[in-house]
C-alpha cells in the first residue's frame, strides 16, 4: 500500500465513537488499534468491548451509554449532546441496525459504516421491510462506506443511492506479527497437550461460531463419514456466544450418534493472542456459513499456511483460489463432495502444505492489519471533511 503524505489535519489525534455488536470482537481490535496509534476512543453501549480491549490488548477506550431506544426522538438528541460534548470526530457504525440511523441525521458528526453480511445477505437474514429501508437510509446518509467482500461492497452501494460518499473495501485484517507460523511452535505443542491431542494425531479444525447458520453439525457429520477420523480430531472453537451451548449440545450429540464424540475437542474462547496457537495446530480447517464476507478467521488462517475448506461463496472470490491459494471449496450444500474434500487433504498432506504456503503469501501482501487500518483513518478523514463541507 503506497503512503499517502499526511496533512496537519489529517496527523491530528481524532476522537473516534465505536457504535457496533457490542460483542464482536472486531469492534476490540479495532478500537485497540486506534488508541494504539494515539487516537481517542469511545465505545457505545459495549462494556465488554471496553474490558477486551484492555484485557487483551492493554488499550483503554471511554464509555458513551444512550438512553433506552423507545424514546425515539429524545433518546436522538441526547446522543448528539453527548457527541457534541465528548468532541466526536466520526461515528464508525459496525453491524447497521435501525437505531444506529441517529447517526445520519441532522446533528450528528461525520458517519462511516461498515456493512456486515447480516445486514445485507438478505437470502439468509429475513428483514422486516421496515428494517431494510432504515439500512438503505443509514447507507445513503454515510459519509464514507466500507464492507469485507466486493459482492457486499456492491450492495452497500447499490443501497446508497445518490450519496456519492466513498465506498471502499476493507478486510478486517490479520496481525501478521501474531500470526507468524514459526513463532508459535511451542504454544501449539502446549495446547495440543490441554486439549488432549496426542503429538501424531492430525487436527481438523471448525473456527467459526457455534451457530446453526454456520453449520457446525454439517462438519460434525462430513467428519464422522470420513476418513479423517481414523488417526485425527475435530476441534471446534468456542466463541463464547449467547446461546451457544444449546447448539453445541446439539452438535456433540449427533457426534455421538455418529460415533465420534470421542475424537471431538472443545477448545474454549481464547484471547486474541492465544488464536494463532489454536489455528497452528490444525492441518485444515472447515467453514461453511451459509452467508459470508471475507472473514478474519480466513485471513488469518492463511497467514499461519492453514489451508481451509470451504463452500463456495462469492465472497471469497479472490481470497480463496480453489487449490491454488489459501484452500479448496466444494459447493454450496454439497455434503458428499465436502467428504471427498476432507478426504483429499487427509490422503495429500503435501497439496495442504502448498495452499497453505500460497495462502501466507497472499494474505501477507493483501491482508495486513495495520493497512487495514489505514484505509479506515483515510476514510474517517475523508468523511470528516465530506461532513465539515456539507456534502450530501
Amino acid at each position: 500500500m503506497s503512503e499517502t503524505p499526511q496533512t496537519p489535519q489529517a496527523s491530528r489525534p481524532l476522537t473516534v465513537l465505536l457504535d457496533g455488536d457490542p460483542a464482536a470482537p472486531q469492534q476490540a481490535r479495532l478500537g485497540a488499534a486506534l488508541t494504539q496509534r494515539g487516537h481517542r476512543v469511545i465505545v457505545l453501549d459495549a462494556p465488554k468491548i471496553i474490558r477486551q480491549m484492555k484485557d487483551e490488548f492493554g488499550a483503554t477506550a471511554e464509555p458513551m451509554s444512550s438512553l433506552p431506544r423507545w424514546l425515539g426522538p429524545l433518546r436522538n438528541r441526547d446522543l448528539h449532546n453527548k457527541a457534541r460534548q465528548a468532541r466526536v470526530d466520526v461515528v464508525h457504525i459496525n453491524f447497521i441496525l435501525p437505531h444506529r440511523e441517529v447517526w445520519t441525521l441532522p446533528g450528528a458528526p461525520a458517519c462511516v459504516a461498515t456493512a456486515w453480511g447480516s445486514d445485507l445477505n438478505r437470502e439468509v437474514f429475513a428483514r422486516s421491510s421496515k428494517h431494510e429501508a432504515s439500512v438503505h437510509r443509514l447507507l445513503q446518509g454515510a459519509h464514507a462506506v466500507t464492507a469485507d467482500s466486493q459482492p457486499l461492497l456492491r450492495k452497500a452501494a447499490a443501497s446508497m443511492g445518490a450519496n456519492p460518499a466513498p465506498r471502499e473495501l476493507v478486510f478486517w485484517g490479520v496481525d501478521l506479527q501474531a500470526f507468524d507460523r514459526s513463532k508459535v511452535q511451542d504454544a501449539t505443542v502446549q495446547l495440543r497437550e490441554q486439549l488432549g491431542i496426542a503429538p501424531e494425531e492430525r487436527v481438523l479444525l471448525s473456527p467459526r461460531q457455534p451457530a446453526p447458520h454456520y453449520h457446525i453439525d454439517r462438519i460434525v457429520r462430513a467428519f464422522a463419514l470420513s476418513e479423517w477420523h481414523k488417526d485425527g480430531v475435530l476441534v471446534i472453537k468456542q466463541h463464547g456466544k449467547v446461546n451457544e451451548g444449546e447448539y453445541l449440545g446439539v452438535v456433540l450429540g449427533l457426534a455421538k450418534n455418529a460415533g465420534v464424540k470421542d475424537r471431538v475437542r472443545l477448545a474454549p474462547r481464547m484471547p486474541y493472542e492465544q488464536l494463532p496457537a489454536l489455528y497452528a495446530m490444525a492441518e485444515a480447517a472447515v467453514s461453511l456459513p451459509e452467508a459470508d464476507g471475507v472473514p478474519s478467521t480466513f485471513l488469518e488462517l492463511m497467514a499461519v499456511q492453514v489451508p481451509v475448506i470451504c463452500w463456495n461463496l462469492a465472497a471469497y472470490g479472490g481470497v480463496i483460489k480453489n487449490g491454488e491459494r489459501g484452500g479448496l471449496t466444494v459447493p454450496k450444500g454439497d455434503q458428499g463432495a465436502l467428504i471427498d474434500t476432507i478426504n483429499r487433504l487427509r490422503a495429500e498432506p503435501e497439496l495442504g502444505r502448498q495452499l497453505g504456503r500460497a495462502g501466507e503469501v497472499w494474505a501477507r501482501e493483501n491482508a495486513d492489519w495495520t493497512a487495514c487500518v489505514d484505509k479506515w483513518l483515510d476514510l474517517y478523514h475523508q468523511a470528516i471533511a465530506a461532513h465539515a463541507s456539507g456534502e450530501h
